[in-house]
Order: C-alpha cells, then structure tokens, then sequence
C-alpha cells in the first residue's frame, strides 16, 4: 500500500545517464520525497553522483538500498537484461518500484513481477513516461470525447508508428562511465524460448523500441486488442495489424536515419482526423503536438500543458507513493502489452 507519511524515501539502483538526466534530478526537487541512497560501482560514476546527491548517498552495493528500512521506493535504472531480475528482488524486499521499461522480454517474466508486487502489498510501475506528456493526455481524452459524441461519425482505422533510431537531439548534460562494470547483476533472457533464432537479435531490438508504443495502443484503444497479422520485412521494420472493437489498427516500428524523431499516430474518422506527433524523448522541452482535422477544412490544435514527460512521470510517481493519486504506468499493464508483443512475434514466425 502506499506510505502515510507525506515525504517518501526513495533508493535509486543504477547511476548511468538515465538515472543523471530522466529520473534522480526530479525526485532531488520533489519535495515530498527524499534521496536517501544512489546504489553504483563504477568509480567514475560515483564520483560524479557524489558531487549531486553527497559522498554519504552514494553505496556500491545495491542490495544495501533493498535492505534499508528506511527505504520506501527504489528506482531502477540498469541494463536491460538486469531490469526483471533486480525489480522482482525490491518488490520481495517489499520496496515499491518504478522501473526502466521494458520490464522484461516475457509475457513469464513480467507475470512473476505483477505477482510479486501483488504478494509483497506494493505498488509496481513502468516507466512508461510518454503516459505523462500533456500531449498524450490530450490526444487520449479527445479521442474518447469524439467517440462519445460520435460528432465526427465513426472510427474507421488507428495508426500508431515509430520510426525512430536514435535520439535526434543531445540528451542533457550527465556522465558517461569512463570503466565497465566489474560486479554485473544477474540477468534474465531477451526472448521467449519458444522464438526461432533467426528473430531473437530483431525480438530483442523490438521490445525495446516498440513496447512504449504498445503500451500507447492500449492507452488509446482499450485493452481489447487482438492481432490479426504481422510481418517482418527486414530485421528492422515491423508491421502489424490488429483490431479493437472491429475498429483496424495498424502498427509500424521500424529504424531509419531520418534525423529527426518520427513517432506518432492518427486516428481517421468519417468526417475528420486525429492526429499527434510525439518528440523525443531526450527533447526536454518537447510536448506531444496534436491536432484536430474535421471535413469543413478547419483545423484544431489540442492545448497541452509544459513540462517534461520525464519530470511529471517522476511527480505522479510520488504522488502514487503518498496516496494523493493512482498509479498510471502500473505493471499489470505492462504485462498486457507483453503478451501483446509475444502474440505479435508469432504471427511474424508464421510468415
């Protein structure tokens, strides 16, 4: 359950760039929360957080967070394949979580973590921020309120798609390890034993490029989505096509040197369109654009508020923590859009 008190202790595990620039910054400012401890080994990291959180706050061992009473929440932010383990050992430890995303690499493995957050009484989210851009918002409740009204007729087909390689703008300041790890944390696998080898390298590279847009479909369109086929044109385009509600939804993940971000979506109704088109993600002042086209010509831009997807992830985060607010990105989601993923790459394997 979430804490009582209103100032919630928060550990941190993993003191890479993520942690420097998307996460500690935004709790160090909260002040409903406190800092208590960043969990990092690599020298030339931890000199650089002890200069931000203090030479006390910073341990070498992360087990030393899980272990602290005094720890109310951790915040994990470490390679990949470490993500599922070390997230089920705090939610055994009884800690509540926000973890990077993905949460892991099968519908299995994200099952023991929703169960284990269940069995420990703890709140459990991913950090799938893109929830928290003022666009998204938008764009999530002009959707329902245009298919409640029916004023634009019928929803005829969804798109959503990521197009995507690489950041496109610099991220912020931080420090990049001058050493490798010496001490590495156990890992679990990057696909489901049941994927052919030949998809596993494209699997891989999927879930970390698309789950964020999985995740998406499900805030847009519901949780009833079934997939009717998918293809792989080469290891880096994925398209797919499913349907909610009898509604045609087409997704599109693919890498191209476009240089600039290109993820977005659209919604096509009888008499008009919906459309948004998301930043990147290490665009600090970058909001969700959206926009409104309706068969008389004229065109609606969605007011959107400022502030950082990162900043407001980590805010609504806190707020979930001291009971003021719901959980938004919460696991048993995240495990939907796993399962979603799983069902995808077998009809990729059928072609």
């Amino acid at each position: 359950m979430p804490t009582s008190s209103r100032c919630v202790k928060i550990g941190f595990i993993g003191g890479g760039m993520m942690c420097q620039v998307a996460h500690l910054p935004f709790y160090l400012g909260n002040r409903y929360c406190e800092v208590v401890a960043v969990a990092e080994s690599r020298p030339s990291l931890v000199e650089a957080l002890r200069h931000v959180v203090g030479q006390a706050r910073v341990v070498n061992d992360y087990r030393s967070v899980l272990e602290d009473p005094a720890v109310d929440a951790v915040v994990i932010s470490a390679p990949r394949p470490a993500t599922g383990p070390l997230t089920l050992e705090a939610l055994t430890a009884g800690k509540h979580v926000l973890a990077e995303k993905p949460m892991a690499h099968t519908f299995e493995q994200a099952e023991r973590l929703v169960a284990a957050a269940r069995d420990a009484g703890v709140l459990y989210s991913v950090g799938y921020m893109k929830r928290f851009d003022s666009g998204i918002e938008r764009a999530t409740e002009m959707l329902r309120q245009l298919r409640d009204s029916d004023r634009l007729g019928a929803l005829l087909f969804a798109r959503i798609f990521d197009y995507s390689r690489s950041y496109a703008v610099p991220p912020p300041p931080h420090t990049r390890p001058a050493e490798s790890r010496k001490t590495r944390f156990e890992t679990w696998p990057l696909w489901p034993n049941w994927l052919k080898a030949q998809h596993r390298e494209a699997y891989s590279w999927f879930m970390n490029a698309g789950c964020h847009d999985i995740n998406l479909l499900h805030l847009f369109m519901g949780g009833n989505l079934s997939v009717v086929a998918a293809r792989m044109h080469v290891d880096c385009a994925i398209a797919a096509q499913l349907e909610a509600d009898g509604v045609p939804v087409m997704l599109e993940i693919a890498k191209t040197a476009a240089g600039r971000w290109l993820e977005g979506g659209e919604f096509l109704f009888e008499k008009g369109r919906l459309a948004f088109s998301v930043p990147s993600p290490m665009d600090k002042t970058g909001v969700t654009q959206v926009r409104l086209e309706e068969e008389d010509g004229s065109e609606k831009i969605g007011k959107t508020d400022s502030g950082w997807s990162f900043a407001r992830q980590a805010e609504g985060f806190v707020s979930a923590l001291t009971g003021e607010a719901p959980l938004r990105n919460p696991g048993i989601e995240g495990m939907a859009d796993m399962e979603l993923i799983e069902t995808i790459w077998r009809r990729i394997q059928l072609q």
